[in-house]
């Protein structure tokens, strides 16, 4: 019972999210049931009808009567069904949409540190797989639907099947009349009916159960097919493809994966196929034992010409909607399991308090932000990032973070951006722990650019804007500050051409260095009081970083600004350097103090790096 009402509560929770999305989808749908199901029996009462009428030699009126009747039901039906099919697919493929839609709003939603663990991103591949194995809630709405119709069918055949129930009154009647005009021919017809369905539903349940676990066995599999196969598609990397003929490499594990994938698969087929031989069997006996059942009465005379006509195709219907009910009631019930993956995952709750103090609206732009004792490890990972980091940052000054490869420079950043909360210590905004401010309100306080930035195919303004509104002549002013002008002024659009050729050829490609510039543009032009460059120049020469990072730092006269290399190429010009080594701060000064230190990291690290400085 417990599994019973579990399937009829996901159900009815798949049906509250198909009429969130639409609420007229679930009647239609079930109208358009009611109308195909009765649509076939139309013709066959008025087939009976006829063919009795003419044995009978029944009024030609009469008999016309029938046939203009059956044309114009038929006919109503025939046109309702067809429009409400139009407007079911329409409908079909908008909730398919919002589904896809909601996926990705959820995820936009999620917090940073969420969408970095495994077990988000095995929700996410389960949700947009589920919804994919599935066909949707389109797919789930439409089995539901035909579940109807075979009810309806059902109902409509067995009414006409209680034919076989009445006794016809015979005077001498001979033995085998008797049996075959007693109701209880009837009644086991009908049982055996029942009892051979009851078979085939549990061999279908079987089946599905098998289908779904293959499917939770594979989803490891089939997120790294959707990779491999994206993959070979992504014109960005086509030619690292090509050269260093990764696409052999690809190829390869393409195949593996899709030799897992027919090997779990070929398994099912072979026992799915047994199990529906053994009730396909079984299910041909029972009709043609009904069917036997009717040819004997009919010879015996207790039914009509037209009745056989009537109750062959009666208990063939009523067969066929007790097969389809059963394999579409319990393809739902799987489809269900899918379709809850969906659901789960809409449900994920976040795990980063946001905050409800609003944000002190300064126009001096005085925001002290504080590291106190700070250590912090990845979750699920043990090892130690950042320990007991302590420092203040002040308002209006320069600070460059320094560094090897891998000593915590950008989890600080991370840290203070609150894309993660510290393991241990606390982050303070104007003497304030900062997990206490509105969310939104804090993040609007930093303009970031990061060493992995990304820009998307769309237009440069939409790149440079974001998610501010889009003023055409400051995205160019800071185009044109980011060294950018002359580049937009060739451009066919400016600054409404697309980047990259994802939707189309007049899309452009953009070097690293303008990448780079956009970005910066980007970050210009958010016009937050904290500025931060966390190494997007490392891909450049230490000349050209110098070049970038101190054209950057003019135009951000005035504000508070952070910048990160484990080159030196910015701290010339900043009031102070931190110098991190292994997730802690060894040293900080100015650039002369730290210099002057000749045993420090600081001093090594400008010694080697010097000939690019002139120094």
């Amino acid at each position: 019972m417990k599994l019973q009402r579990k399937v009829f509560k996901d159900i009815t929770d798949v049906i509250k999210i198909s009429n969130k999305s639409d609420k007229l989808y679930f009647p239609l749908t079930v109208l358009k049931s009611l109308i195909t199901a009765s649509f076939p029996f139309v013709g066959l009462i008025y087939s009976a009808l006829i063919l009795d009428g003419f044995i009978d030699e029944l009024d030609k009126v009469v008999i016309m009567s029938y046939v203009y009747q059956m044309i114009i039901i038929s006919a109503i039906l025939l046109i309702s069904r067809t429009i409400l099919n139009f407007f079911c697919e329409q409908k079909t493929n908008l909730i398919s949409l919002k589904l896809n839609s909601e996926i990705s709003r959820k995820t936009l939603n999620l917090d940073f540190e969420q969408l970095e663990s495994q077990e988000i991103k095995d929700k996410i591949s389960r949700a947009n797989q589920g919804v994919l194995f599935s066909g949707g809630i389109g797919s789930f709405i439409n089995l539901l639907g035909l579940s109807i119709e075979n009810i309806i069918s059902f109902i409509y055949s067995l009414t006409l099947i209680v034919a076989l129930f009445i006794s016809v009154d015979l005077n001498n009647p001979d033995i085998i009349t008797k049996i075959f005009n007693s109701p209880l021919i009837g009644l086991g017809i009908i049982g055996l009916i029942i009892i051979s369905m009851l078979l085939n539903f549990r061999i279908i349940r079987n089946i599905n159960k098998l289908h779904f676990d293959i499917y939770e066995e594979n989803i490891t599999v089939n997120r790294m097919f959707l990779y491999l196969r994206d993959s070979s598609m992504d014109y960005k990397i086509s030619k690292d493809i090509r050269l260093f003929h990764i696409d052999t490499l690809l190829s390869n594990k393409i195949q593996d994966t899709c030799y897992r994938f027919g090997k779990s698969y070929g398994n099912i087929a072979k026992k799915a196929g047994r199990m529906t031989a053994e009730g396909g069997v079984l299910n041909n006996i029972v009709l043609y034992t009904a069917y036997t059942v009717i040819g004997i009465k009919a010879l015996l005379g207790l039914i009509s010409v037209g009745n056989v006509l009537l109750l062959v195709s009666a208990v063939t219907l009523f067969n066929t909607a007790l097969v389809r009910f059963i394999g579409n009631i319990s393809s739902a019930a799987t489809q269900t399991k899918y379709l809850a993956l969906y659901k789960q995952y809409l449900e994920t709750s976040t795990k980063l308090y946001k905050g409800t103090l609003p944000i002190e609206k300064r126009d001096d732009g005085k925001y002290e932000f504080e590291f106190k004792n700070v250590t912090f490890h990845y979750p699920n990972n043990e090892e130690i990032i950042l320990n007991n980091v302590s420092w203040k940052l002040e308002t209006g000054k320069k600070l460059a973070i320094v560094g090897p490869n891998g000593a915590g420079k950008t989890t600080f950043i991370k840290l203070l951006c609150r894309l993660y909360d510290p393991t241990e210590g606390e982050i303070l905004l104007n003497g304030i722990n900062i997990k206490k401010y509105d969310h939104k309100e804090y993040i609007d306080l930093m303009s970031i650019v990061f060493q992995d930035f990304k820009l998307f195919s769309s237009t440069i303004k939409d790149n440079v804007k974001g998610g501010l509104e889009g003023i055409d002549e400051e995205i160019l002013e800071y185009l044109d500050q980011a060294g950018l002008s002359e580049r937009i002024e060739k451009l066919p659009n400016g600054i409404n051409t697309y980047l990259y050729s994802n939707f189309g050829e007049q899309g452009v490609e953009v070097s690293g260095g303008e990448s780079q510039k956009i970005a910066i543009a980007r970050a210009l032009y958010k016009d937050s009081p904290l500025v931060i460059l966390d190494e997007p120049t490392s891909a450049l020469d230490p000349i050209s970083e110098y070049e970038i990072y101190t054209k950057f730092d003019n135009l951000v006269k005035g504000k508070t600004a952070i910048y990160i290399s484990h080159r030196m190429s910015s701290c010339r010009f900043c009031d102070n350097i931190i110098v991190f080594n292994k997730g802690e701060i060894i040293q900080s000064g100015n650039h002369e103090k730290l210099l002057s230190n000749q045993k420090g990291l600081y001093h090594n690290m400008w010694s080697a790096q010097a000939k690019y400085y002139n120094m």
